[in-house]
């Protein structure tokens, strides 16, 4: 482990934020066996996240000691982590959920995850890189298994980047000037991105490349950097696209957003490794004429991590043996990474770089004209910038950003969006009863 692995996991350690976090600690019956080919044992497993199914499908088919009941559940923040909540209450809660990197804290400090360092500890420090490992590590304790990473990348059209003129900036200059040539070559039908300004993790990844971090520890305390220099000067910068009308900005994930990349108004937008999968099956009559790049930077080379997601057991799961067995298989098996990708729904970047070659293989690429979109998410990789780290409030914080953003979508003042979400990251650590530093 790198030492700034080590002193993230100390710090950790010795937080309040663990405090409520009242995970199993397989003392009991949940290290139950996997069972036999003629009595399996069934373990049930909750996501929301393409290719999970079939991958769940592809499970089955190949075991015949554990049986995987699948169910499909809303995204994270669109329900699943509160009816995830509500389960372990009420003690129905699945054995086995997806959670991405930035909600993890949040369930463990609910204590609806289960500590599984005996499971997973060994095993993620084997594949997955310490960028990564850091994200599923708390208080020196391993809560999943991490199955993807997801570098932030540029995803644009390659015919109207040649009509126009333009060249695929490496730059946040350069992307500026090339903003200002669309919008002039196409005489003002086309802007260069759909920016989608109220996406709470699109703007974590652009600040986290920026140099910002917007939560720590000091001592036994939580920080909170939410408005700090580095995202001021990005917010500034997109302020100033957005008030020259340089690019669009409509909210994540609208049909509206849908409507501006079909009809040719918006030739890029911001993704990550993952954003593969679903460029390509919402936009399928524009296939061959996308690519992806690295995102523009600020002088250096460097990216930010955006989304990505882990296998956890959850609290009171008494088939642990079982539940990580699939979840391992899960994260690190070629079977597993194929059934997922063979779809074309989903595109995410194995955190296991050995198995980055049978993901290649398995989607098909012909919607990006044949481009190794593995190759260039997986380059990315190692310039993801180091020591950010999720906050046990985040989820919450989330909610209260995404509202300002859409208060400023039109003025482009995302920075009053930052210094509201500031205000509201302090105030949820201090309700949660953790200790925020001074």
């Amino acid at each position: 482990m790198k030492p700034s692995s080590l002193a993230l996991a100390a710090a950790l350690a010795g937080l309040s934020l663990l405090a409520t976090a009242c995970g199993s600690d397989g003392s009991d019956d949940a290290q139950a066996g996997t069972g036999t080919a003629g009595n399996p044992v069934e373990i049930t497993y909750w996501s929301w996240m393409p290719g999970t199914k079939e991958m769940a499908a592809e499970f089955n088919r190949t075991h015949r000691n554990i049986k995987v009941s699948f169910s499909e559940i809303p995204a994270g923040l669109n329900g699943g982590y509160d009816k995830l909540a509500k389960a372990v209450k009420a003690g129905n809660a699945p054995d086995v959920v997806n959670v991405e990197y930035q909600a993890l804290p949040d369930l463990v400090t609910q204590g609806l995850l289960r500590d599984s360092s005996t499971e997973f500890a060994g095993p993620v420090e084997e594949y997955a890189p310490d960028s990564v490992r850091d994200l599923v590590t708390l208080g020196g304790k391993s809560w999943a298994a991490p199955y993807d990473v997801g570098p932030q990348t540029l995803y644009y059209r390659k015919d109207l980047f040649r009509r126009y003129g333009v060249q695929v900036p490496t730059t946040w200059e350069e992307f500026e000037a090339a903003a200002r040539k669309v919008k002039t070559a196409s005489k003002g039908k086309a802007r260069i991105l759909d920016f989608w300004g109220d996406d709470t993790a699109i703007w974590a990844g652009l600040a986290q490349q920026a140099g910002a971090r917007w939560y720590g520890v000091s001592g036994d305390a939580w920080k909170v950097n939410i408005a700090d220099p580095a995202t001021k000067k990005v917010a500034d910068y997109w302020k100033n696209l957005v008030r020259d009308d340089l690019v669009l900005n409509h909210k994540a994930w609208s049909p509206e957003a849908t409507k501006a990349v079909t009809d040719s108004r918006a030739i890029a937008l911001i993704g990550a490794s993952w954003s593969a999968g679903g460029i390509k099956t919402t936009y399928p009559g524009q296939a061959g004429k996308w690519a992806e790049a690295p995102l523009p930077h600020w002088g250096t080379p460097a990216t930010g991590a955006v989304g990505g997601s882990s296998f956890a057991l959850t609290k009171d799961t008494k088939k642990a043996a079982a539940a990580a067995e699939f979840a391992l298989w899960a994260t690190t098996d070629k079977a597993a990474v194929s059934s997922r990708l063979a779809a074309g729904t989903s595109s995410g970047l194995p955190a296991a770089e050995e198995l980055r070659a049978t993901a290649k293989e398995s989607f098909d690429a012909s919607f990006f004209g044949g481009q190794d979109i593995y190759a260039v998410a997986g380059a990315e990789v190692p310039k993801i910038a180091a020591g950010w780290v999720w906050s046990p409030v985040h989820n919450s914080t989330t909610l209260t950003l995404q509202s300002e953003f859409g208060k400023v979508a039109k003025s482009g003042d995302f920075w009053a969006a930052f210094q509201a979400g500031q205000r509201a990251a302090e105030k949820a650590i201090t309700d949660r009863g953790l200790k925020l530093a001074e």
